[in-house]
């Protein structure tokens, strides 16, 4: 059913009189709660078959979305009025007065909060809370926090694009809750990235992760981690990337770092071959797969891409082997 704001909010407004007006009104009960004050928000906001339109300051015409009200009263939010976020909103039935208040901003929120806890001396009750404060602090810096291309009114993500502010609920860690939440992130990512969840969905990882339920297995945050993430173009991201396979392929970076491309990268340069040059970024497959960038059906092919004969001399036959040393020469080895 597709109906107008002032229609909806109208059948709202009655609703709540015809319920303050025929029961009766214990005195003591009279001092709303934080979550009855959203009665009123959730009687239009809530209802599913409703479809709410409202015009922004250019007359462009936006749908509202509809809040689930079992899931906001599942969320660290849950126990909020609506106007507690939403401050510019002056009346209970719309179509809404607005005042001069900004619109909702989880990070001035969360910041003004975190003051508060300093002031009243309870940051250790409140560690979590500084836990947010330092995921802002990040994400100021983040590729996300820039301007947009498209759009350079808006950042290029935003908390409520990645964390849905109605619904956020990131259990604690080390919990079973929050290992199982761990594995819906490539989704959350993919909202976005739909290419390169496509290309993850047939790679080693994500297979691990989407089919098999691995929560070993990386996923987005692991390599690009959650808030601070950089541009791939940034050295200081290529780098990064580097520890961060590392992180779990261990003994693979170990050999890595005795390499020529490894030394190179030790140094904080990039114009030798990284992890991702050689093996992929979202599309990694196994070594074994005769679809791998460095299988050995397709590893010269791989070389090649560097060493083409131009700028660096043409990869033979014998770069698709790894030769590790000893002290002498004889101890080599091929792997």
């Amino acid at each position: 059913m597709r109906v107008t704001a002032p229609i909806a909010w109208s059948v709202a407004l009655v609703v709540g009189f015809a319920l303050t007006t025929l029961w009766p009104v214990d005195v003591k009960s009279a001092v709303p709660s934080e979550k009855s004050k959203n009665v009123a928000c959730l009687g239009c906001h809530g209802d599913s078959d409703a479809q709410l339109e409202t015009e922004d300051a250019n007359g462009k015409t936006h749908i509202l979305p509809v809040i689930d009200p079992e899931r906001l009263a599942q969320s660290v939010h849950g126990d909020l009025a609506c106007t507690t976020c939403h401050t510019n909103i002056e009346s209970k039935f719309g179509p809404h007065k607005k005042n001069n208040n900004p619109k909702p901003n989880c990070e001035t929120c969360h910041l003004k909060q975190w003051e508060k806890a300093k002031e009243e001396n309870l940051t250790k009750e409140k560690a979590r809370l500084g836990i947010v404060v330092q995921n802002i602090e990040a994400y100021r810096k983040s590729f996300h926090a820039r301007p947009n291309a498209d759009d350079p009114s808006h950042p290029n993500a935003t908390c409520n694009d990645c964390h849905a502010a109605h619904y956020f609920n990131v259990p604690p860690e080390g919990t079973s809750k929050r290992t199982q939440w761990h594995l819906t992130i490539p989704q959350v990512c993919g909202k976005c990235h739909e290419g390169e969840l496509e290309a993850y969905s047939g790679s080693v990882h994500g297979q691990e992760v989407l089919e098999k339920h691995n929560v070993k297995a990386a996923v987005c945050t692991d390599c690009h981690t959650a808030h601070s993430i950089g541009s791939t173009l940034q050295t200081s991201t290529k780098l990064a990337f580097i520890e961060n396979c590392g992180y779990c392929h261990q003994a693979n970076l170990t050999t890595y770092g005795d390499t020529y491309h490894g030394q190179v990268t030790k140094l904080g340069y990039v114009y030798t071959a990284k992890c991702f040059d050689c093996h992929g970024s979202h599309d990694i497959l196994r070594v074994d797969n005769p679809e791998s960038k460095v299988s050995v059906k397709n590893r010269l092919e791989t070389c090649r891409q560097c060493h083409n004969g131009k700028k660096l001399p043409l990869a033979t036959a014998g770069f698709i082997t790894f030769r590790r040393c000893g002290s002498r020469q004889s101890s080599c080895t091929d792997s």
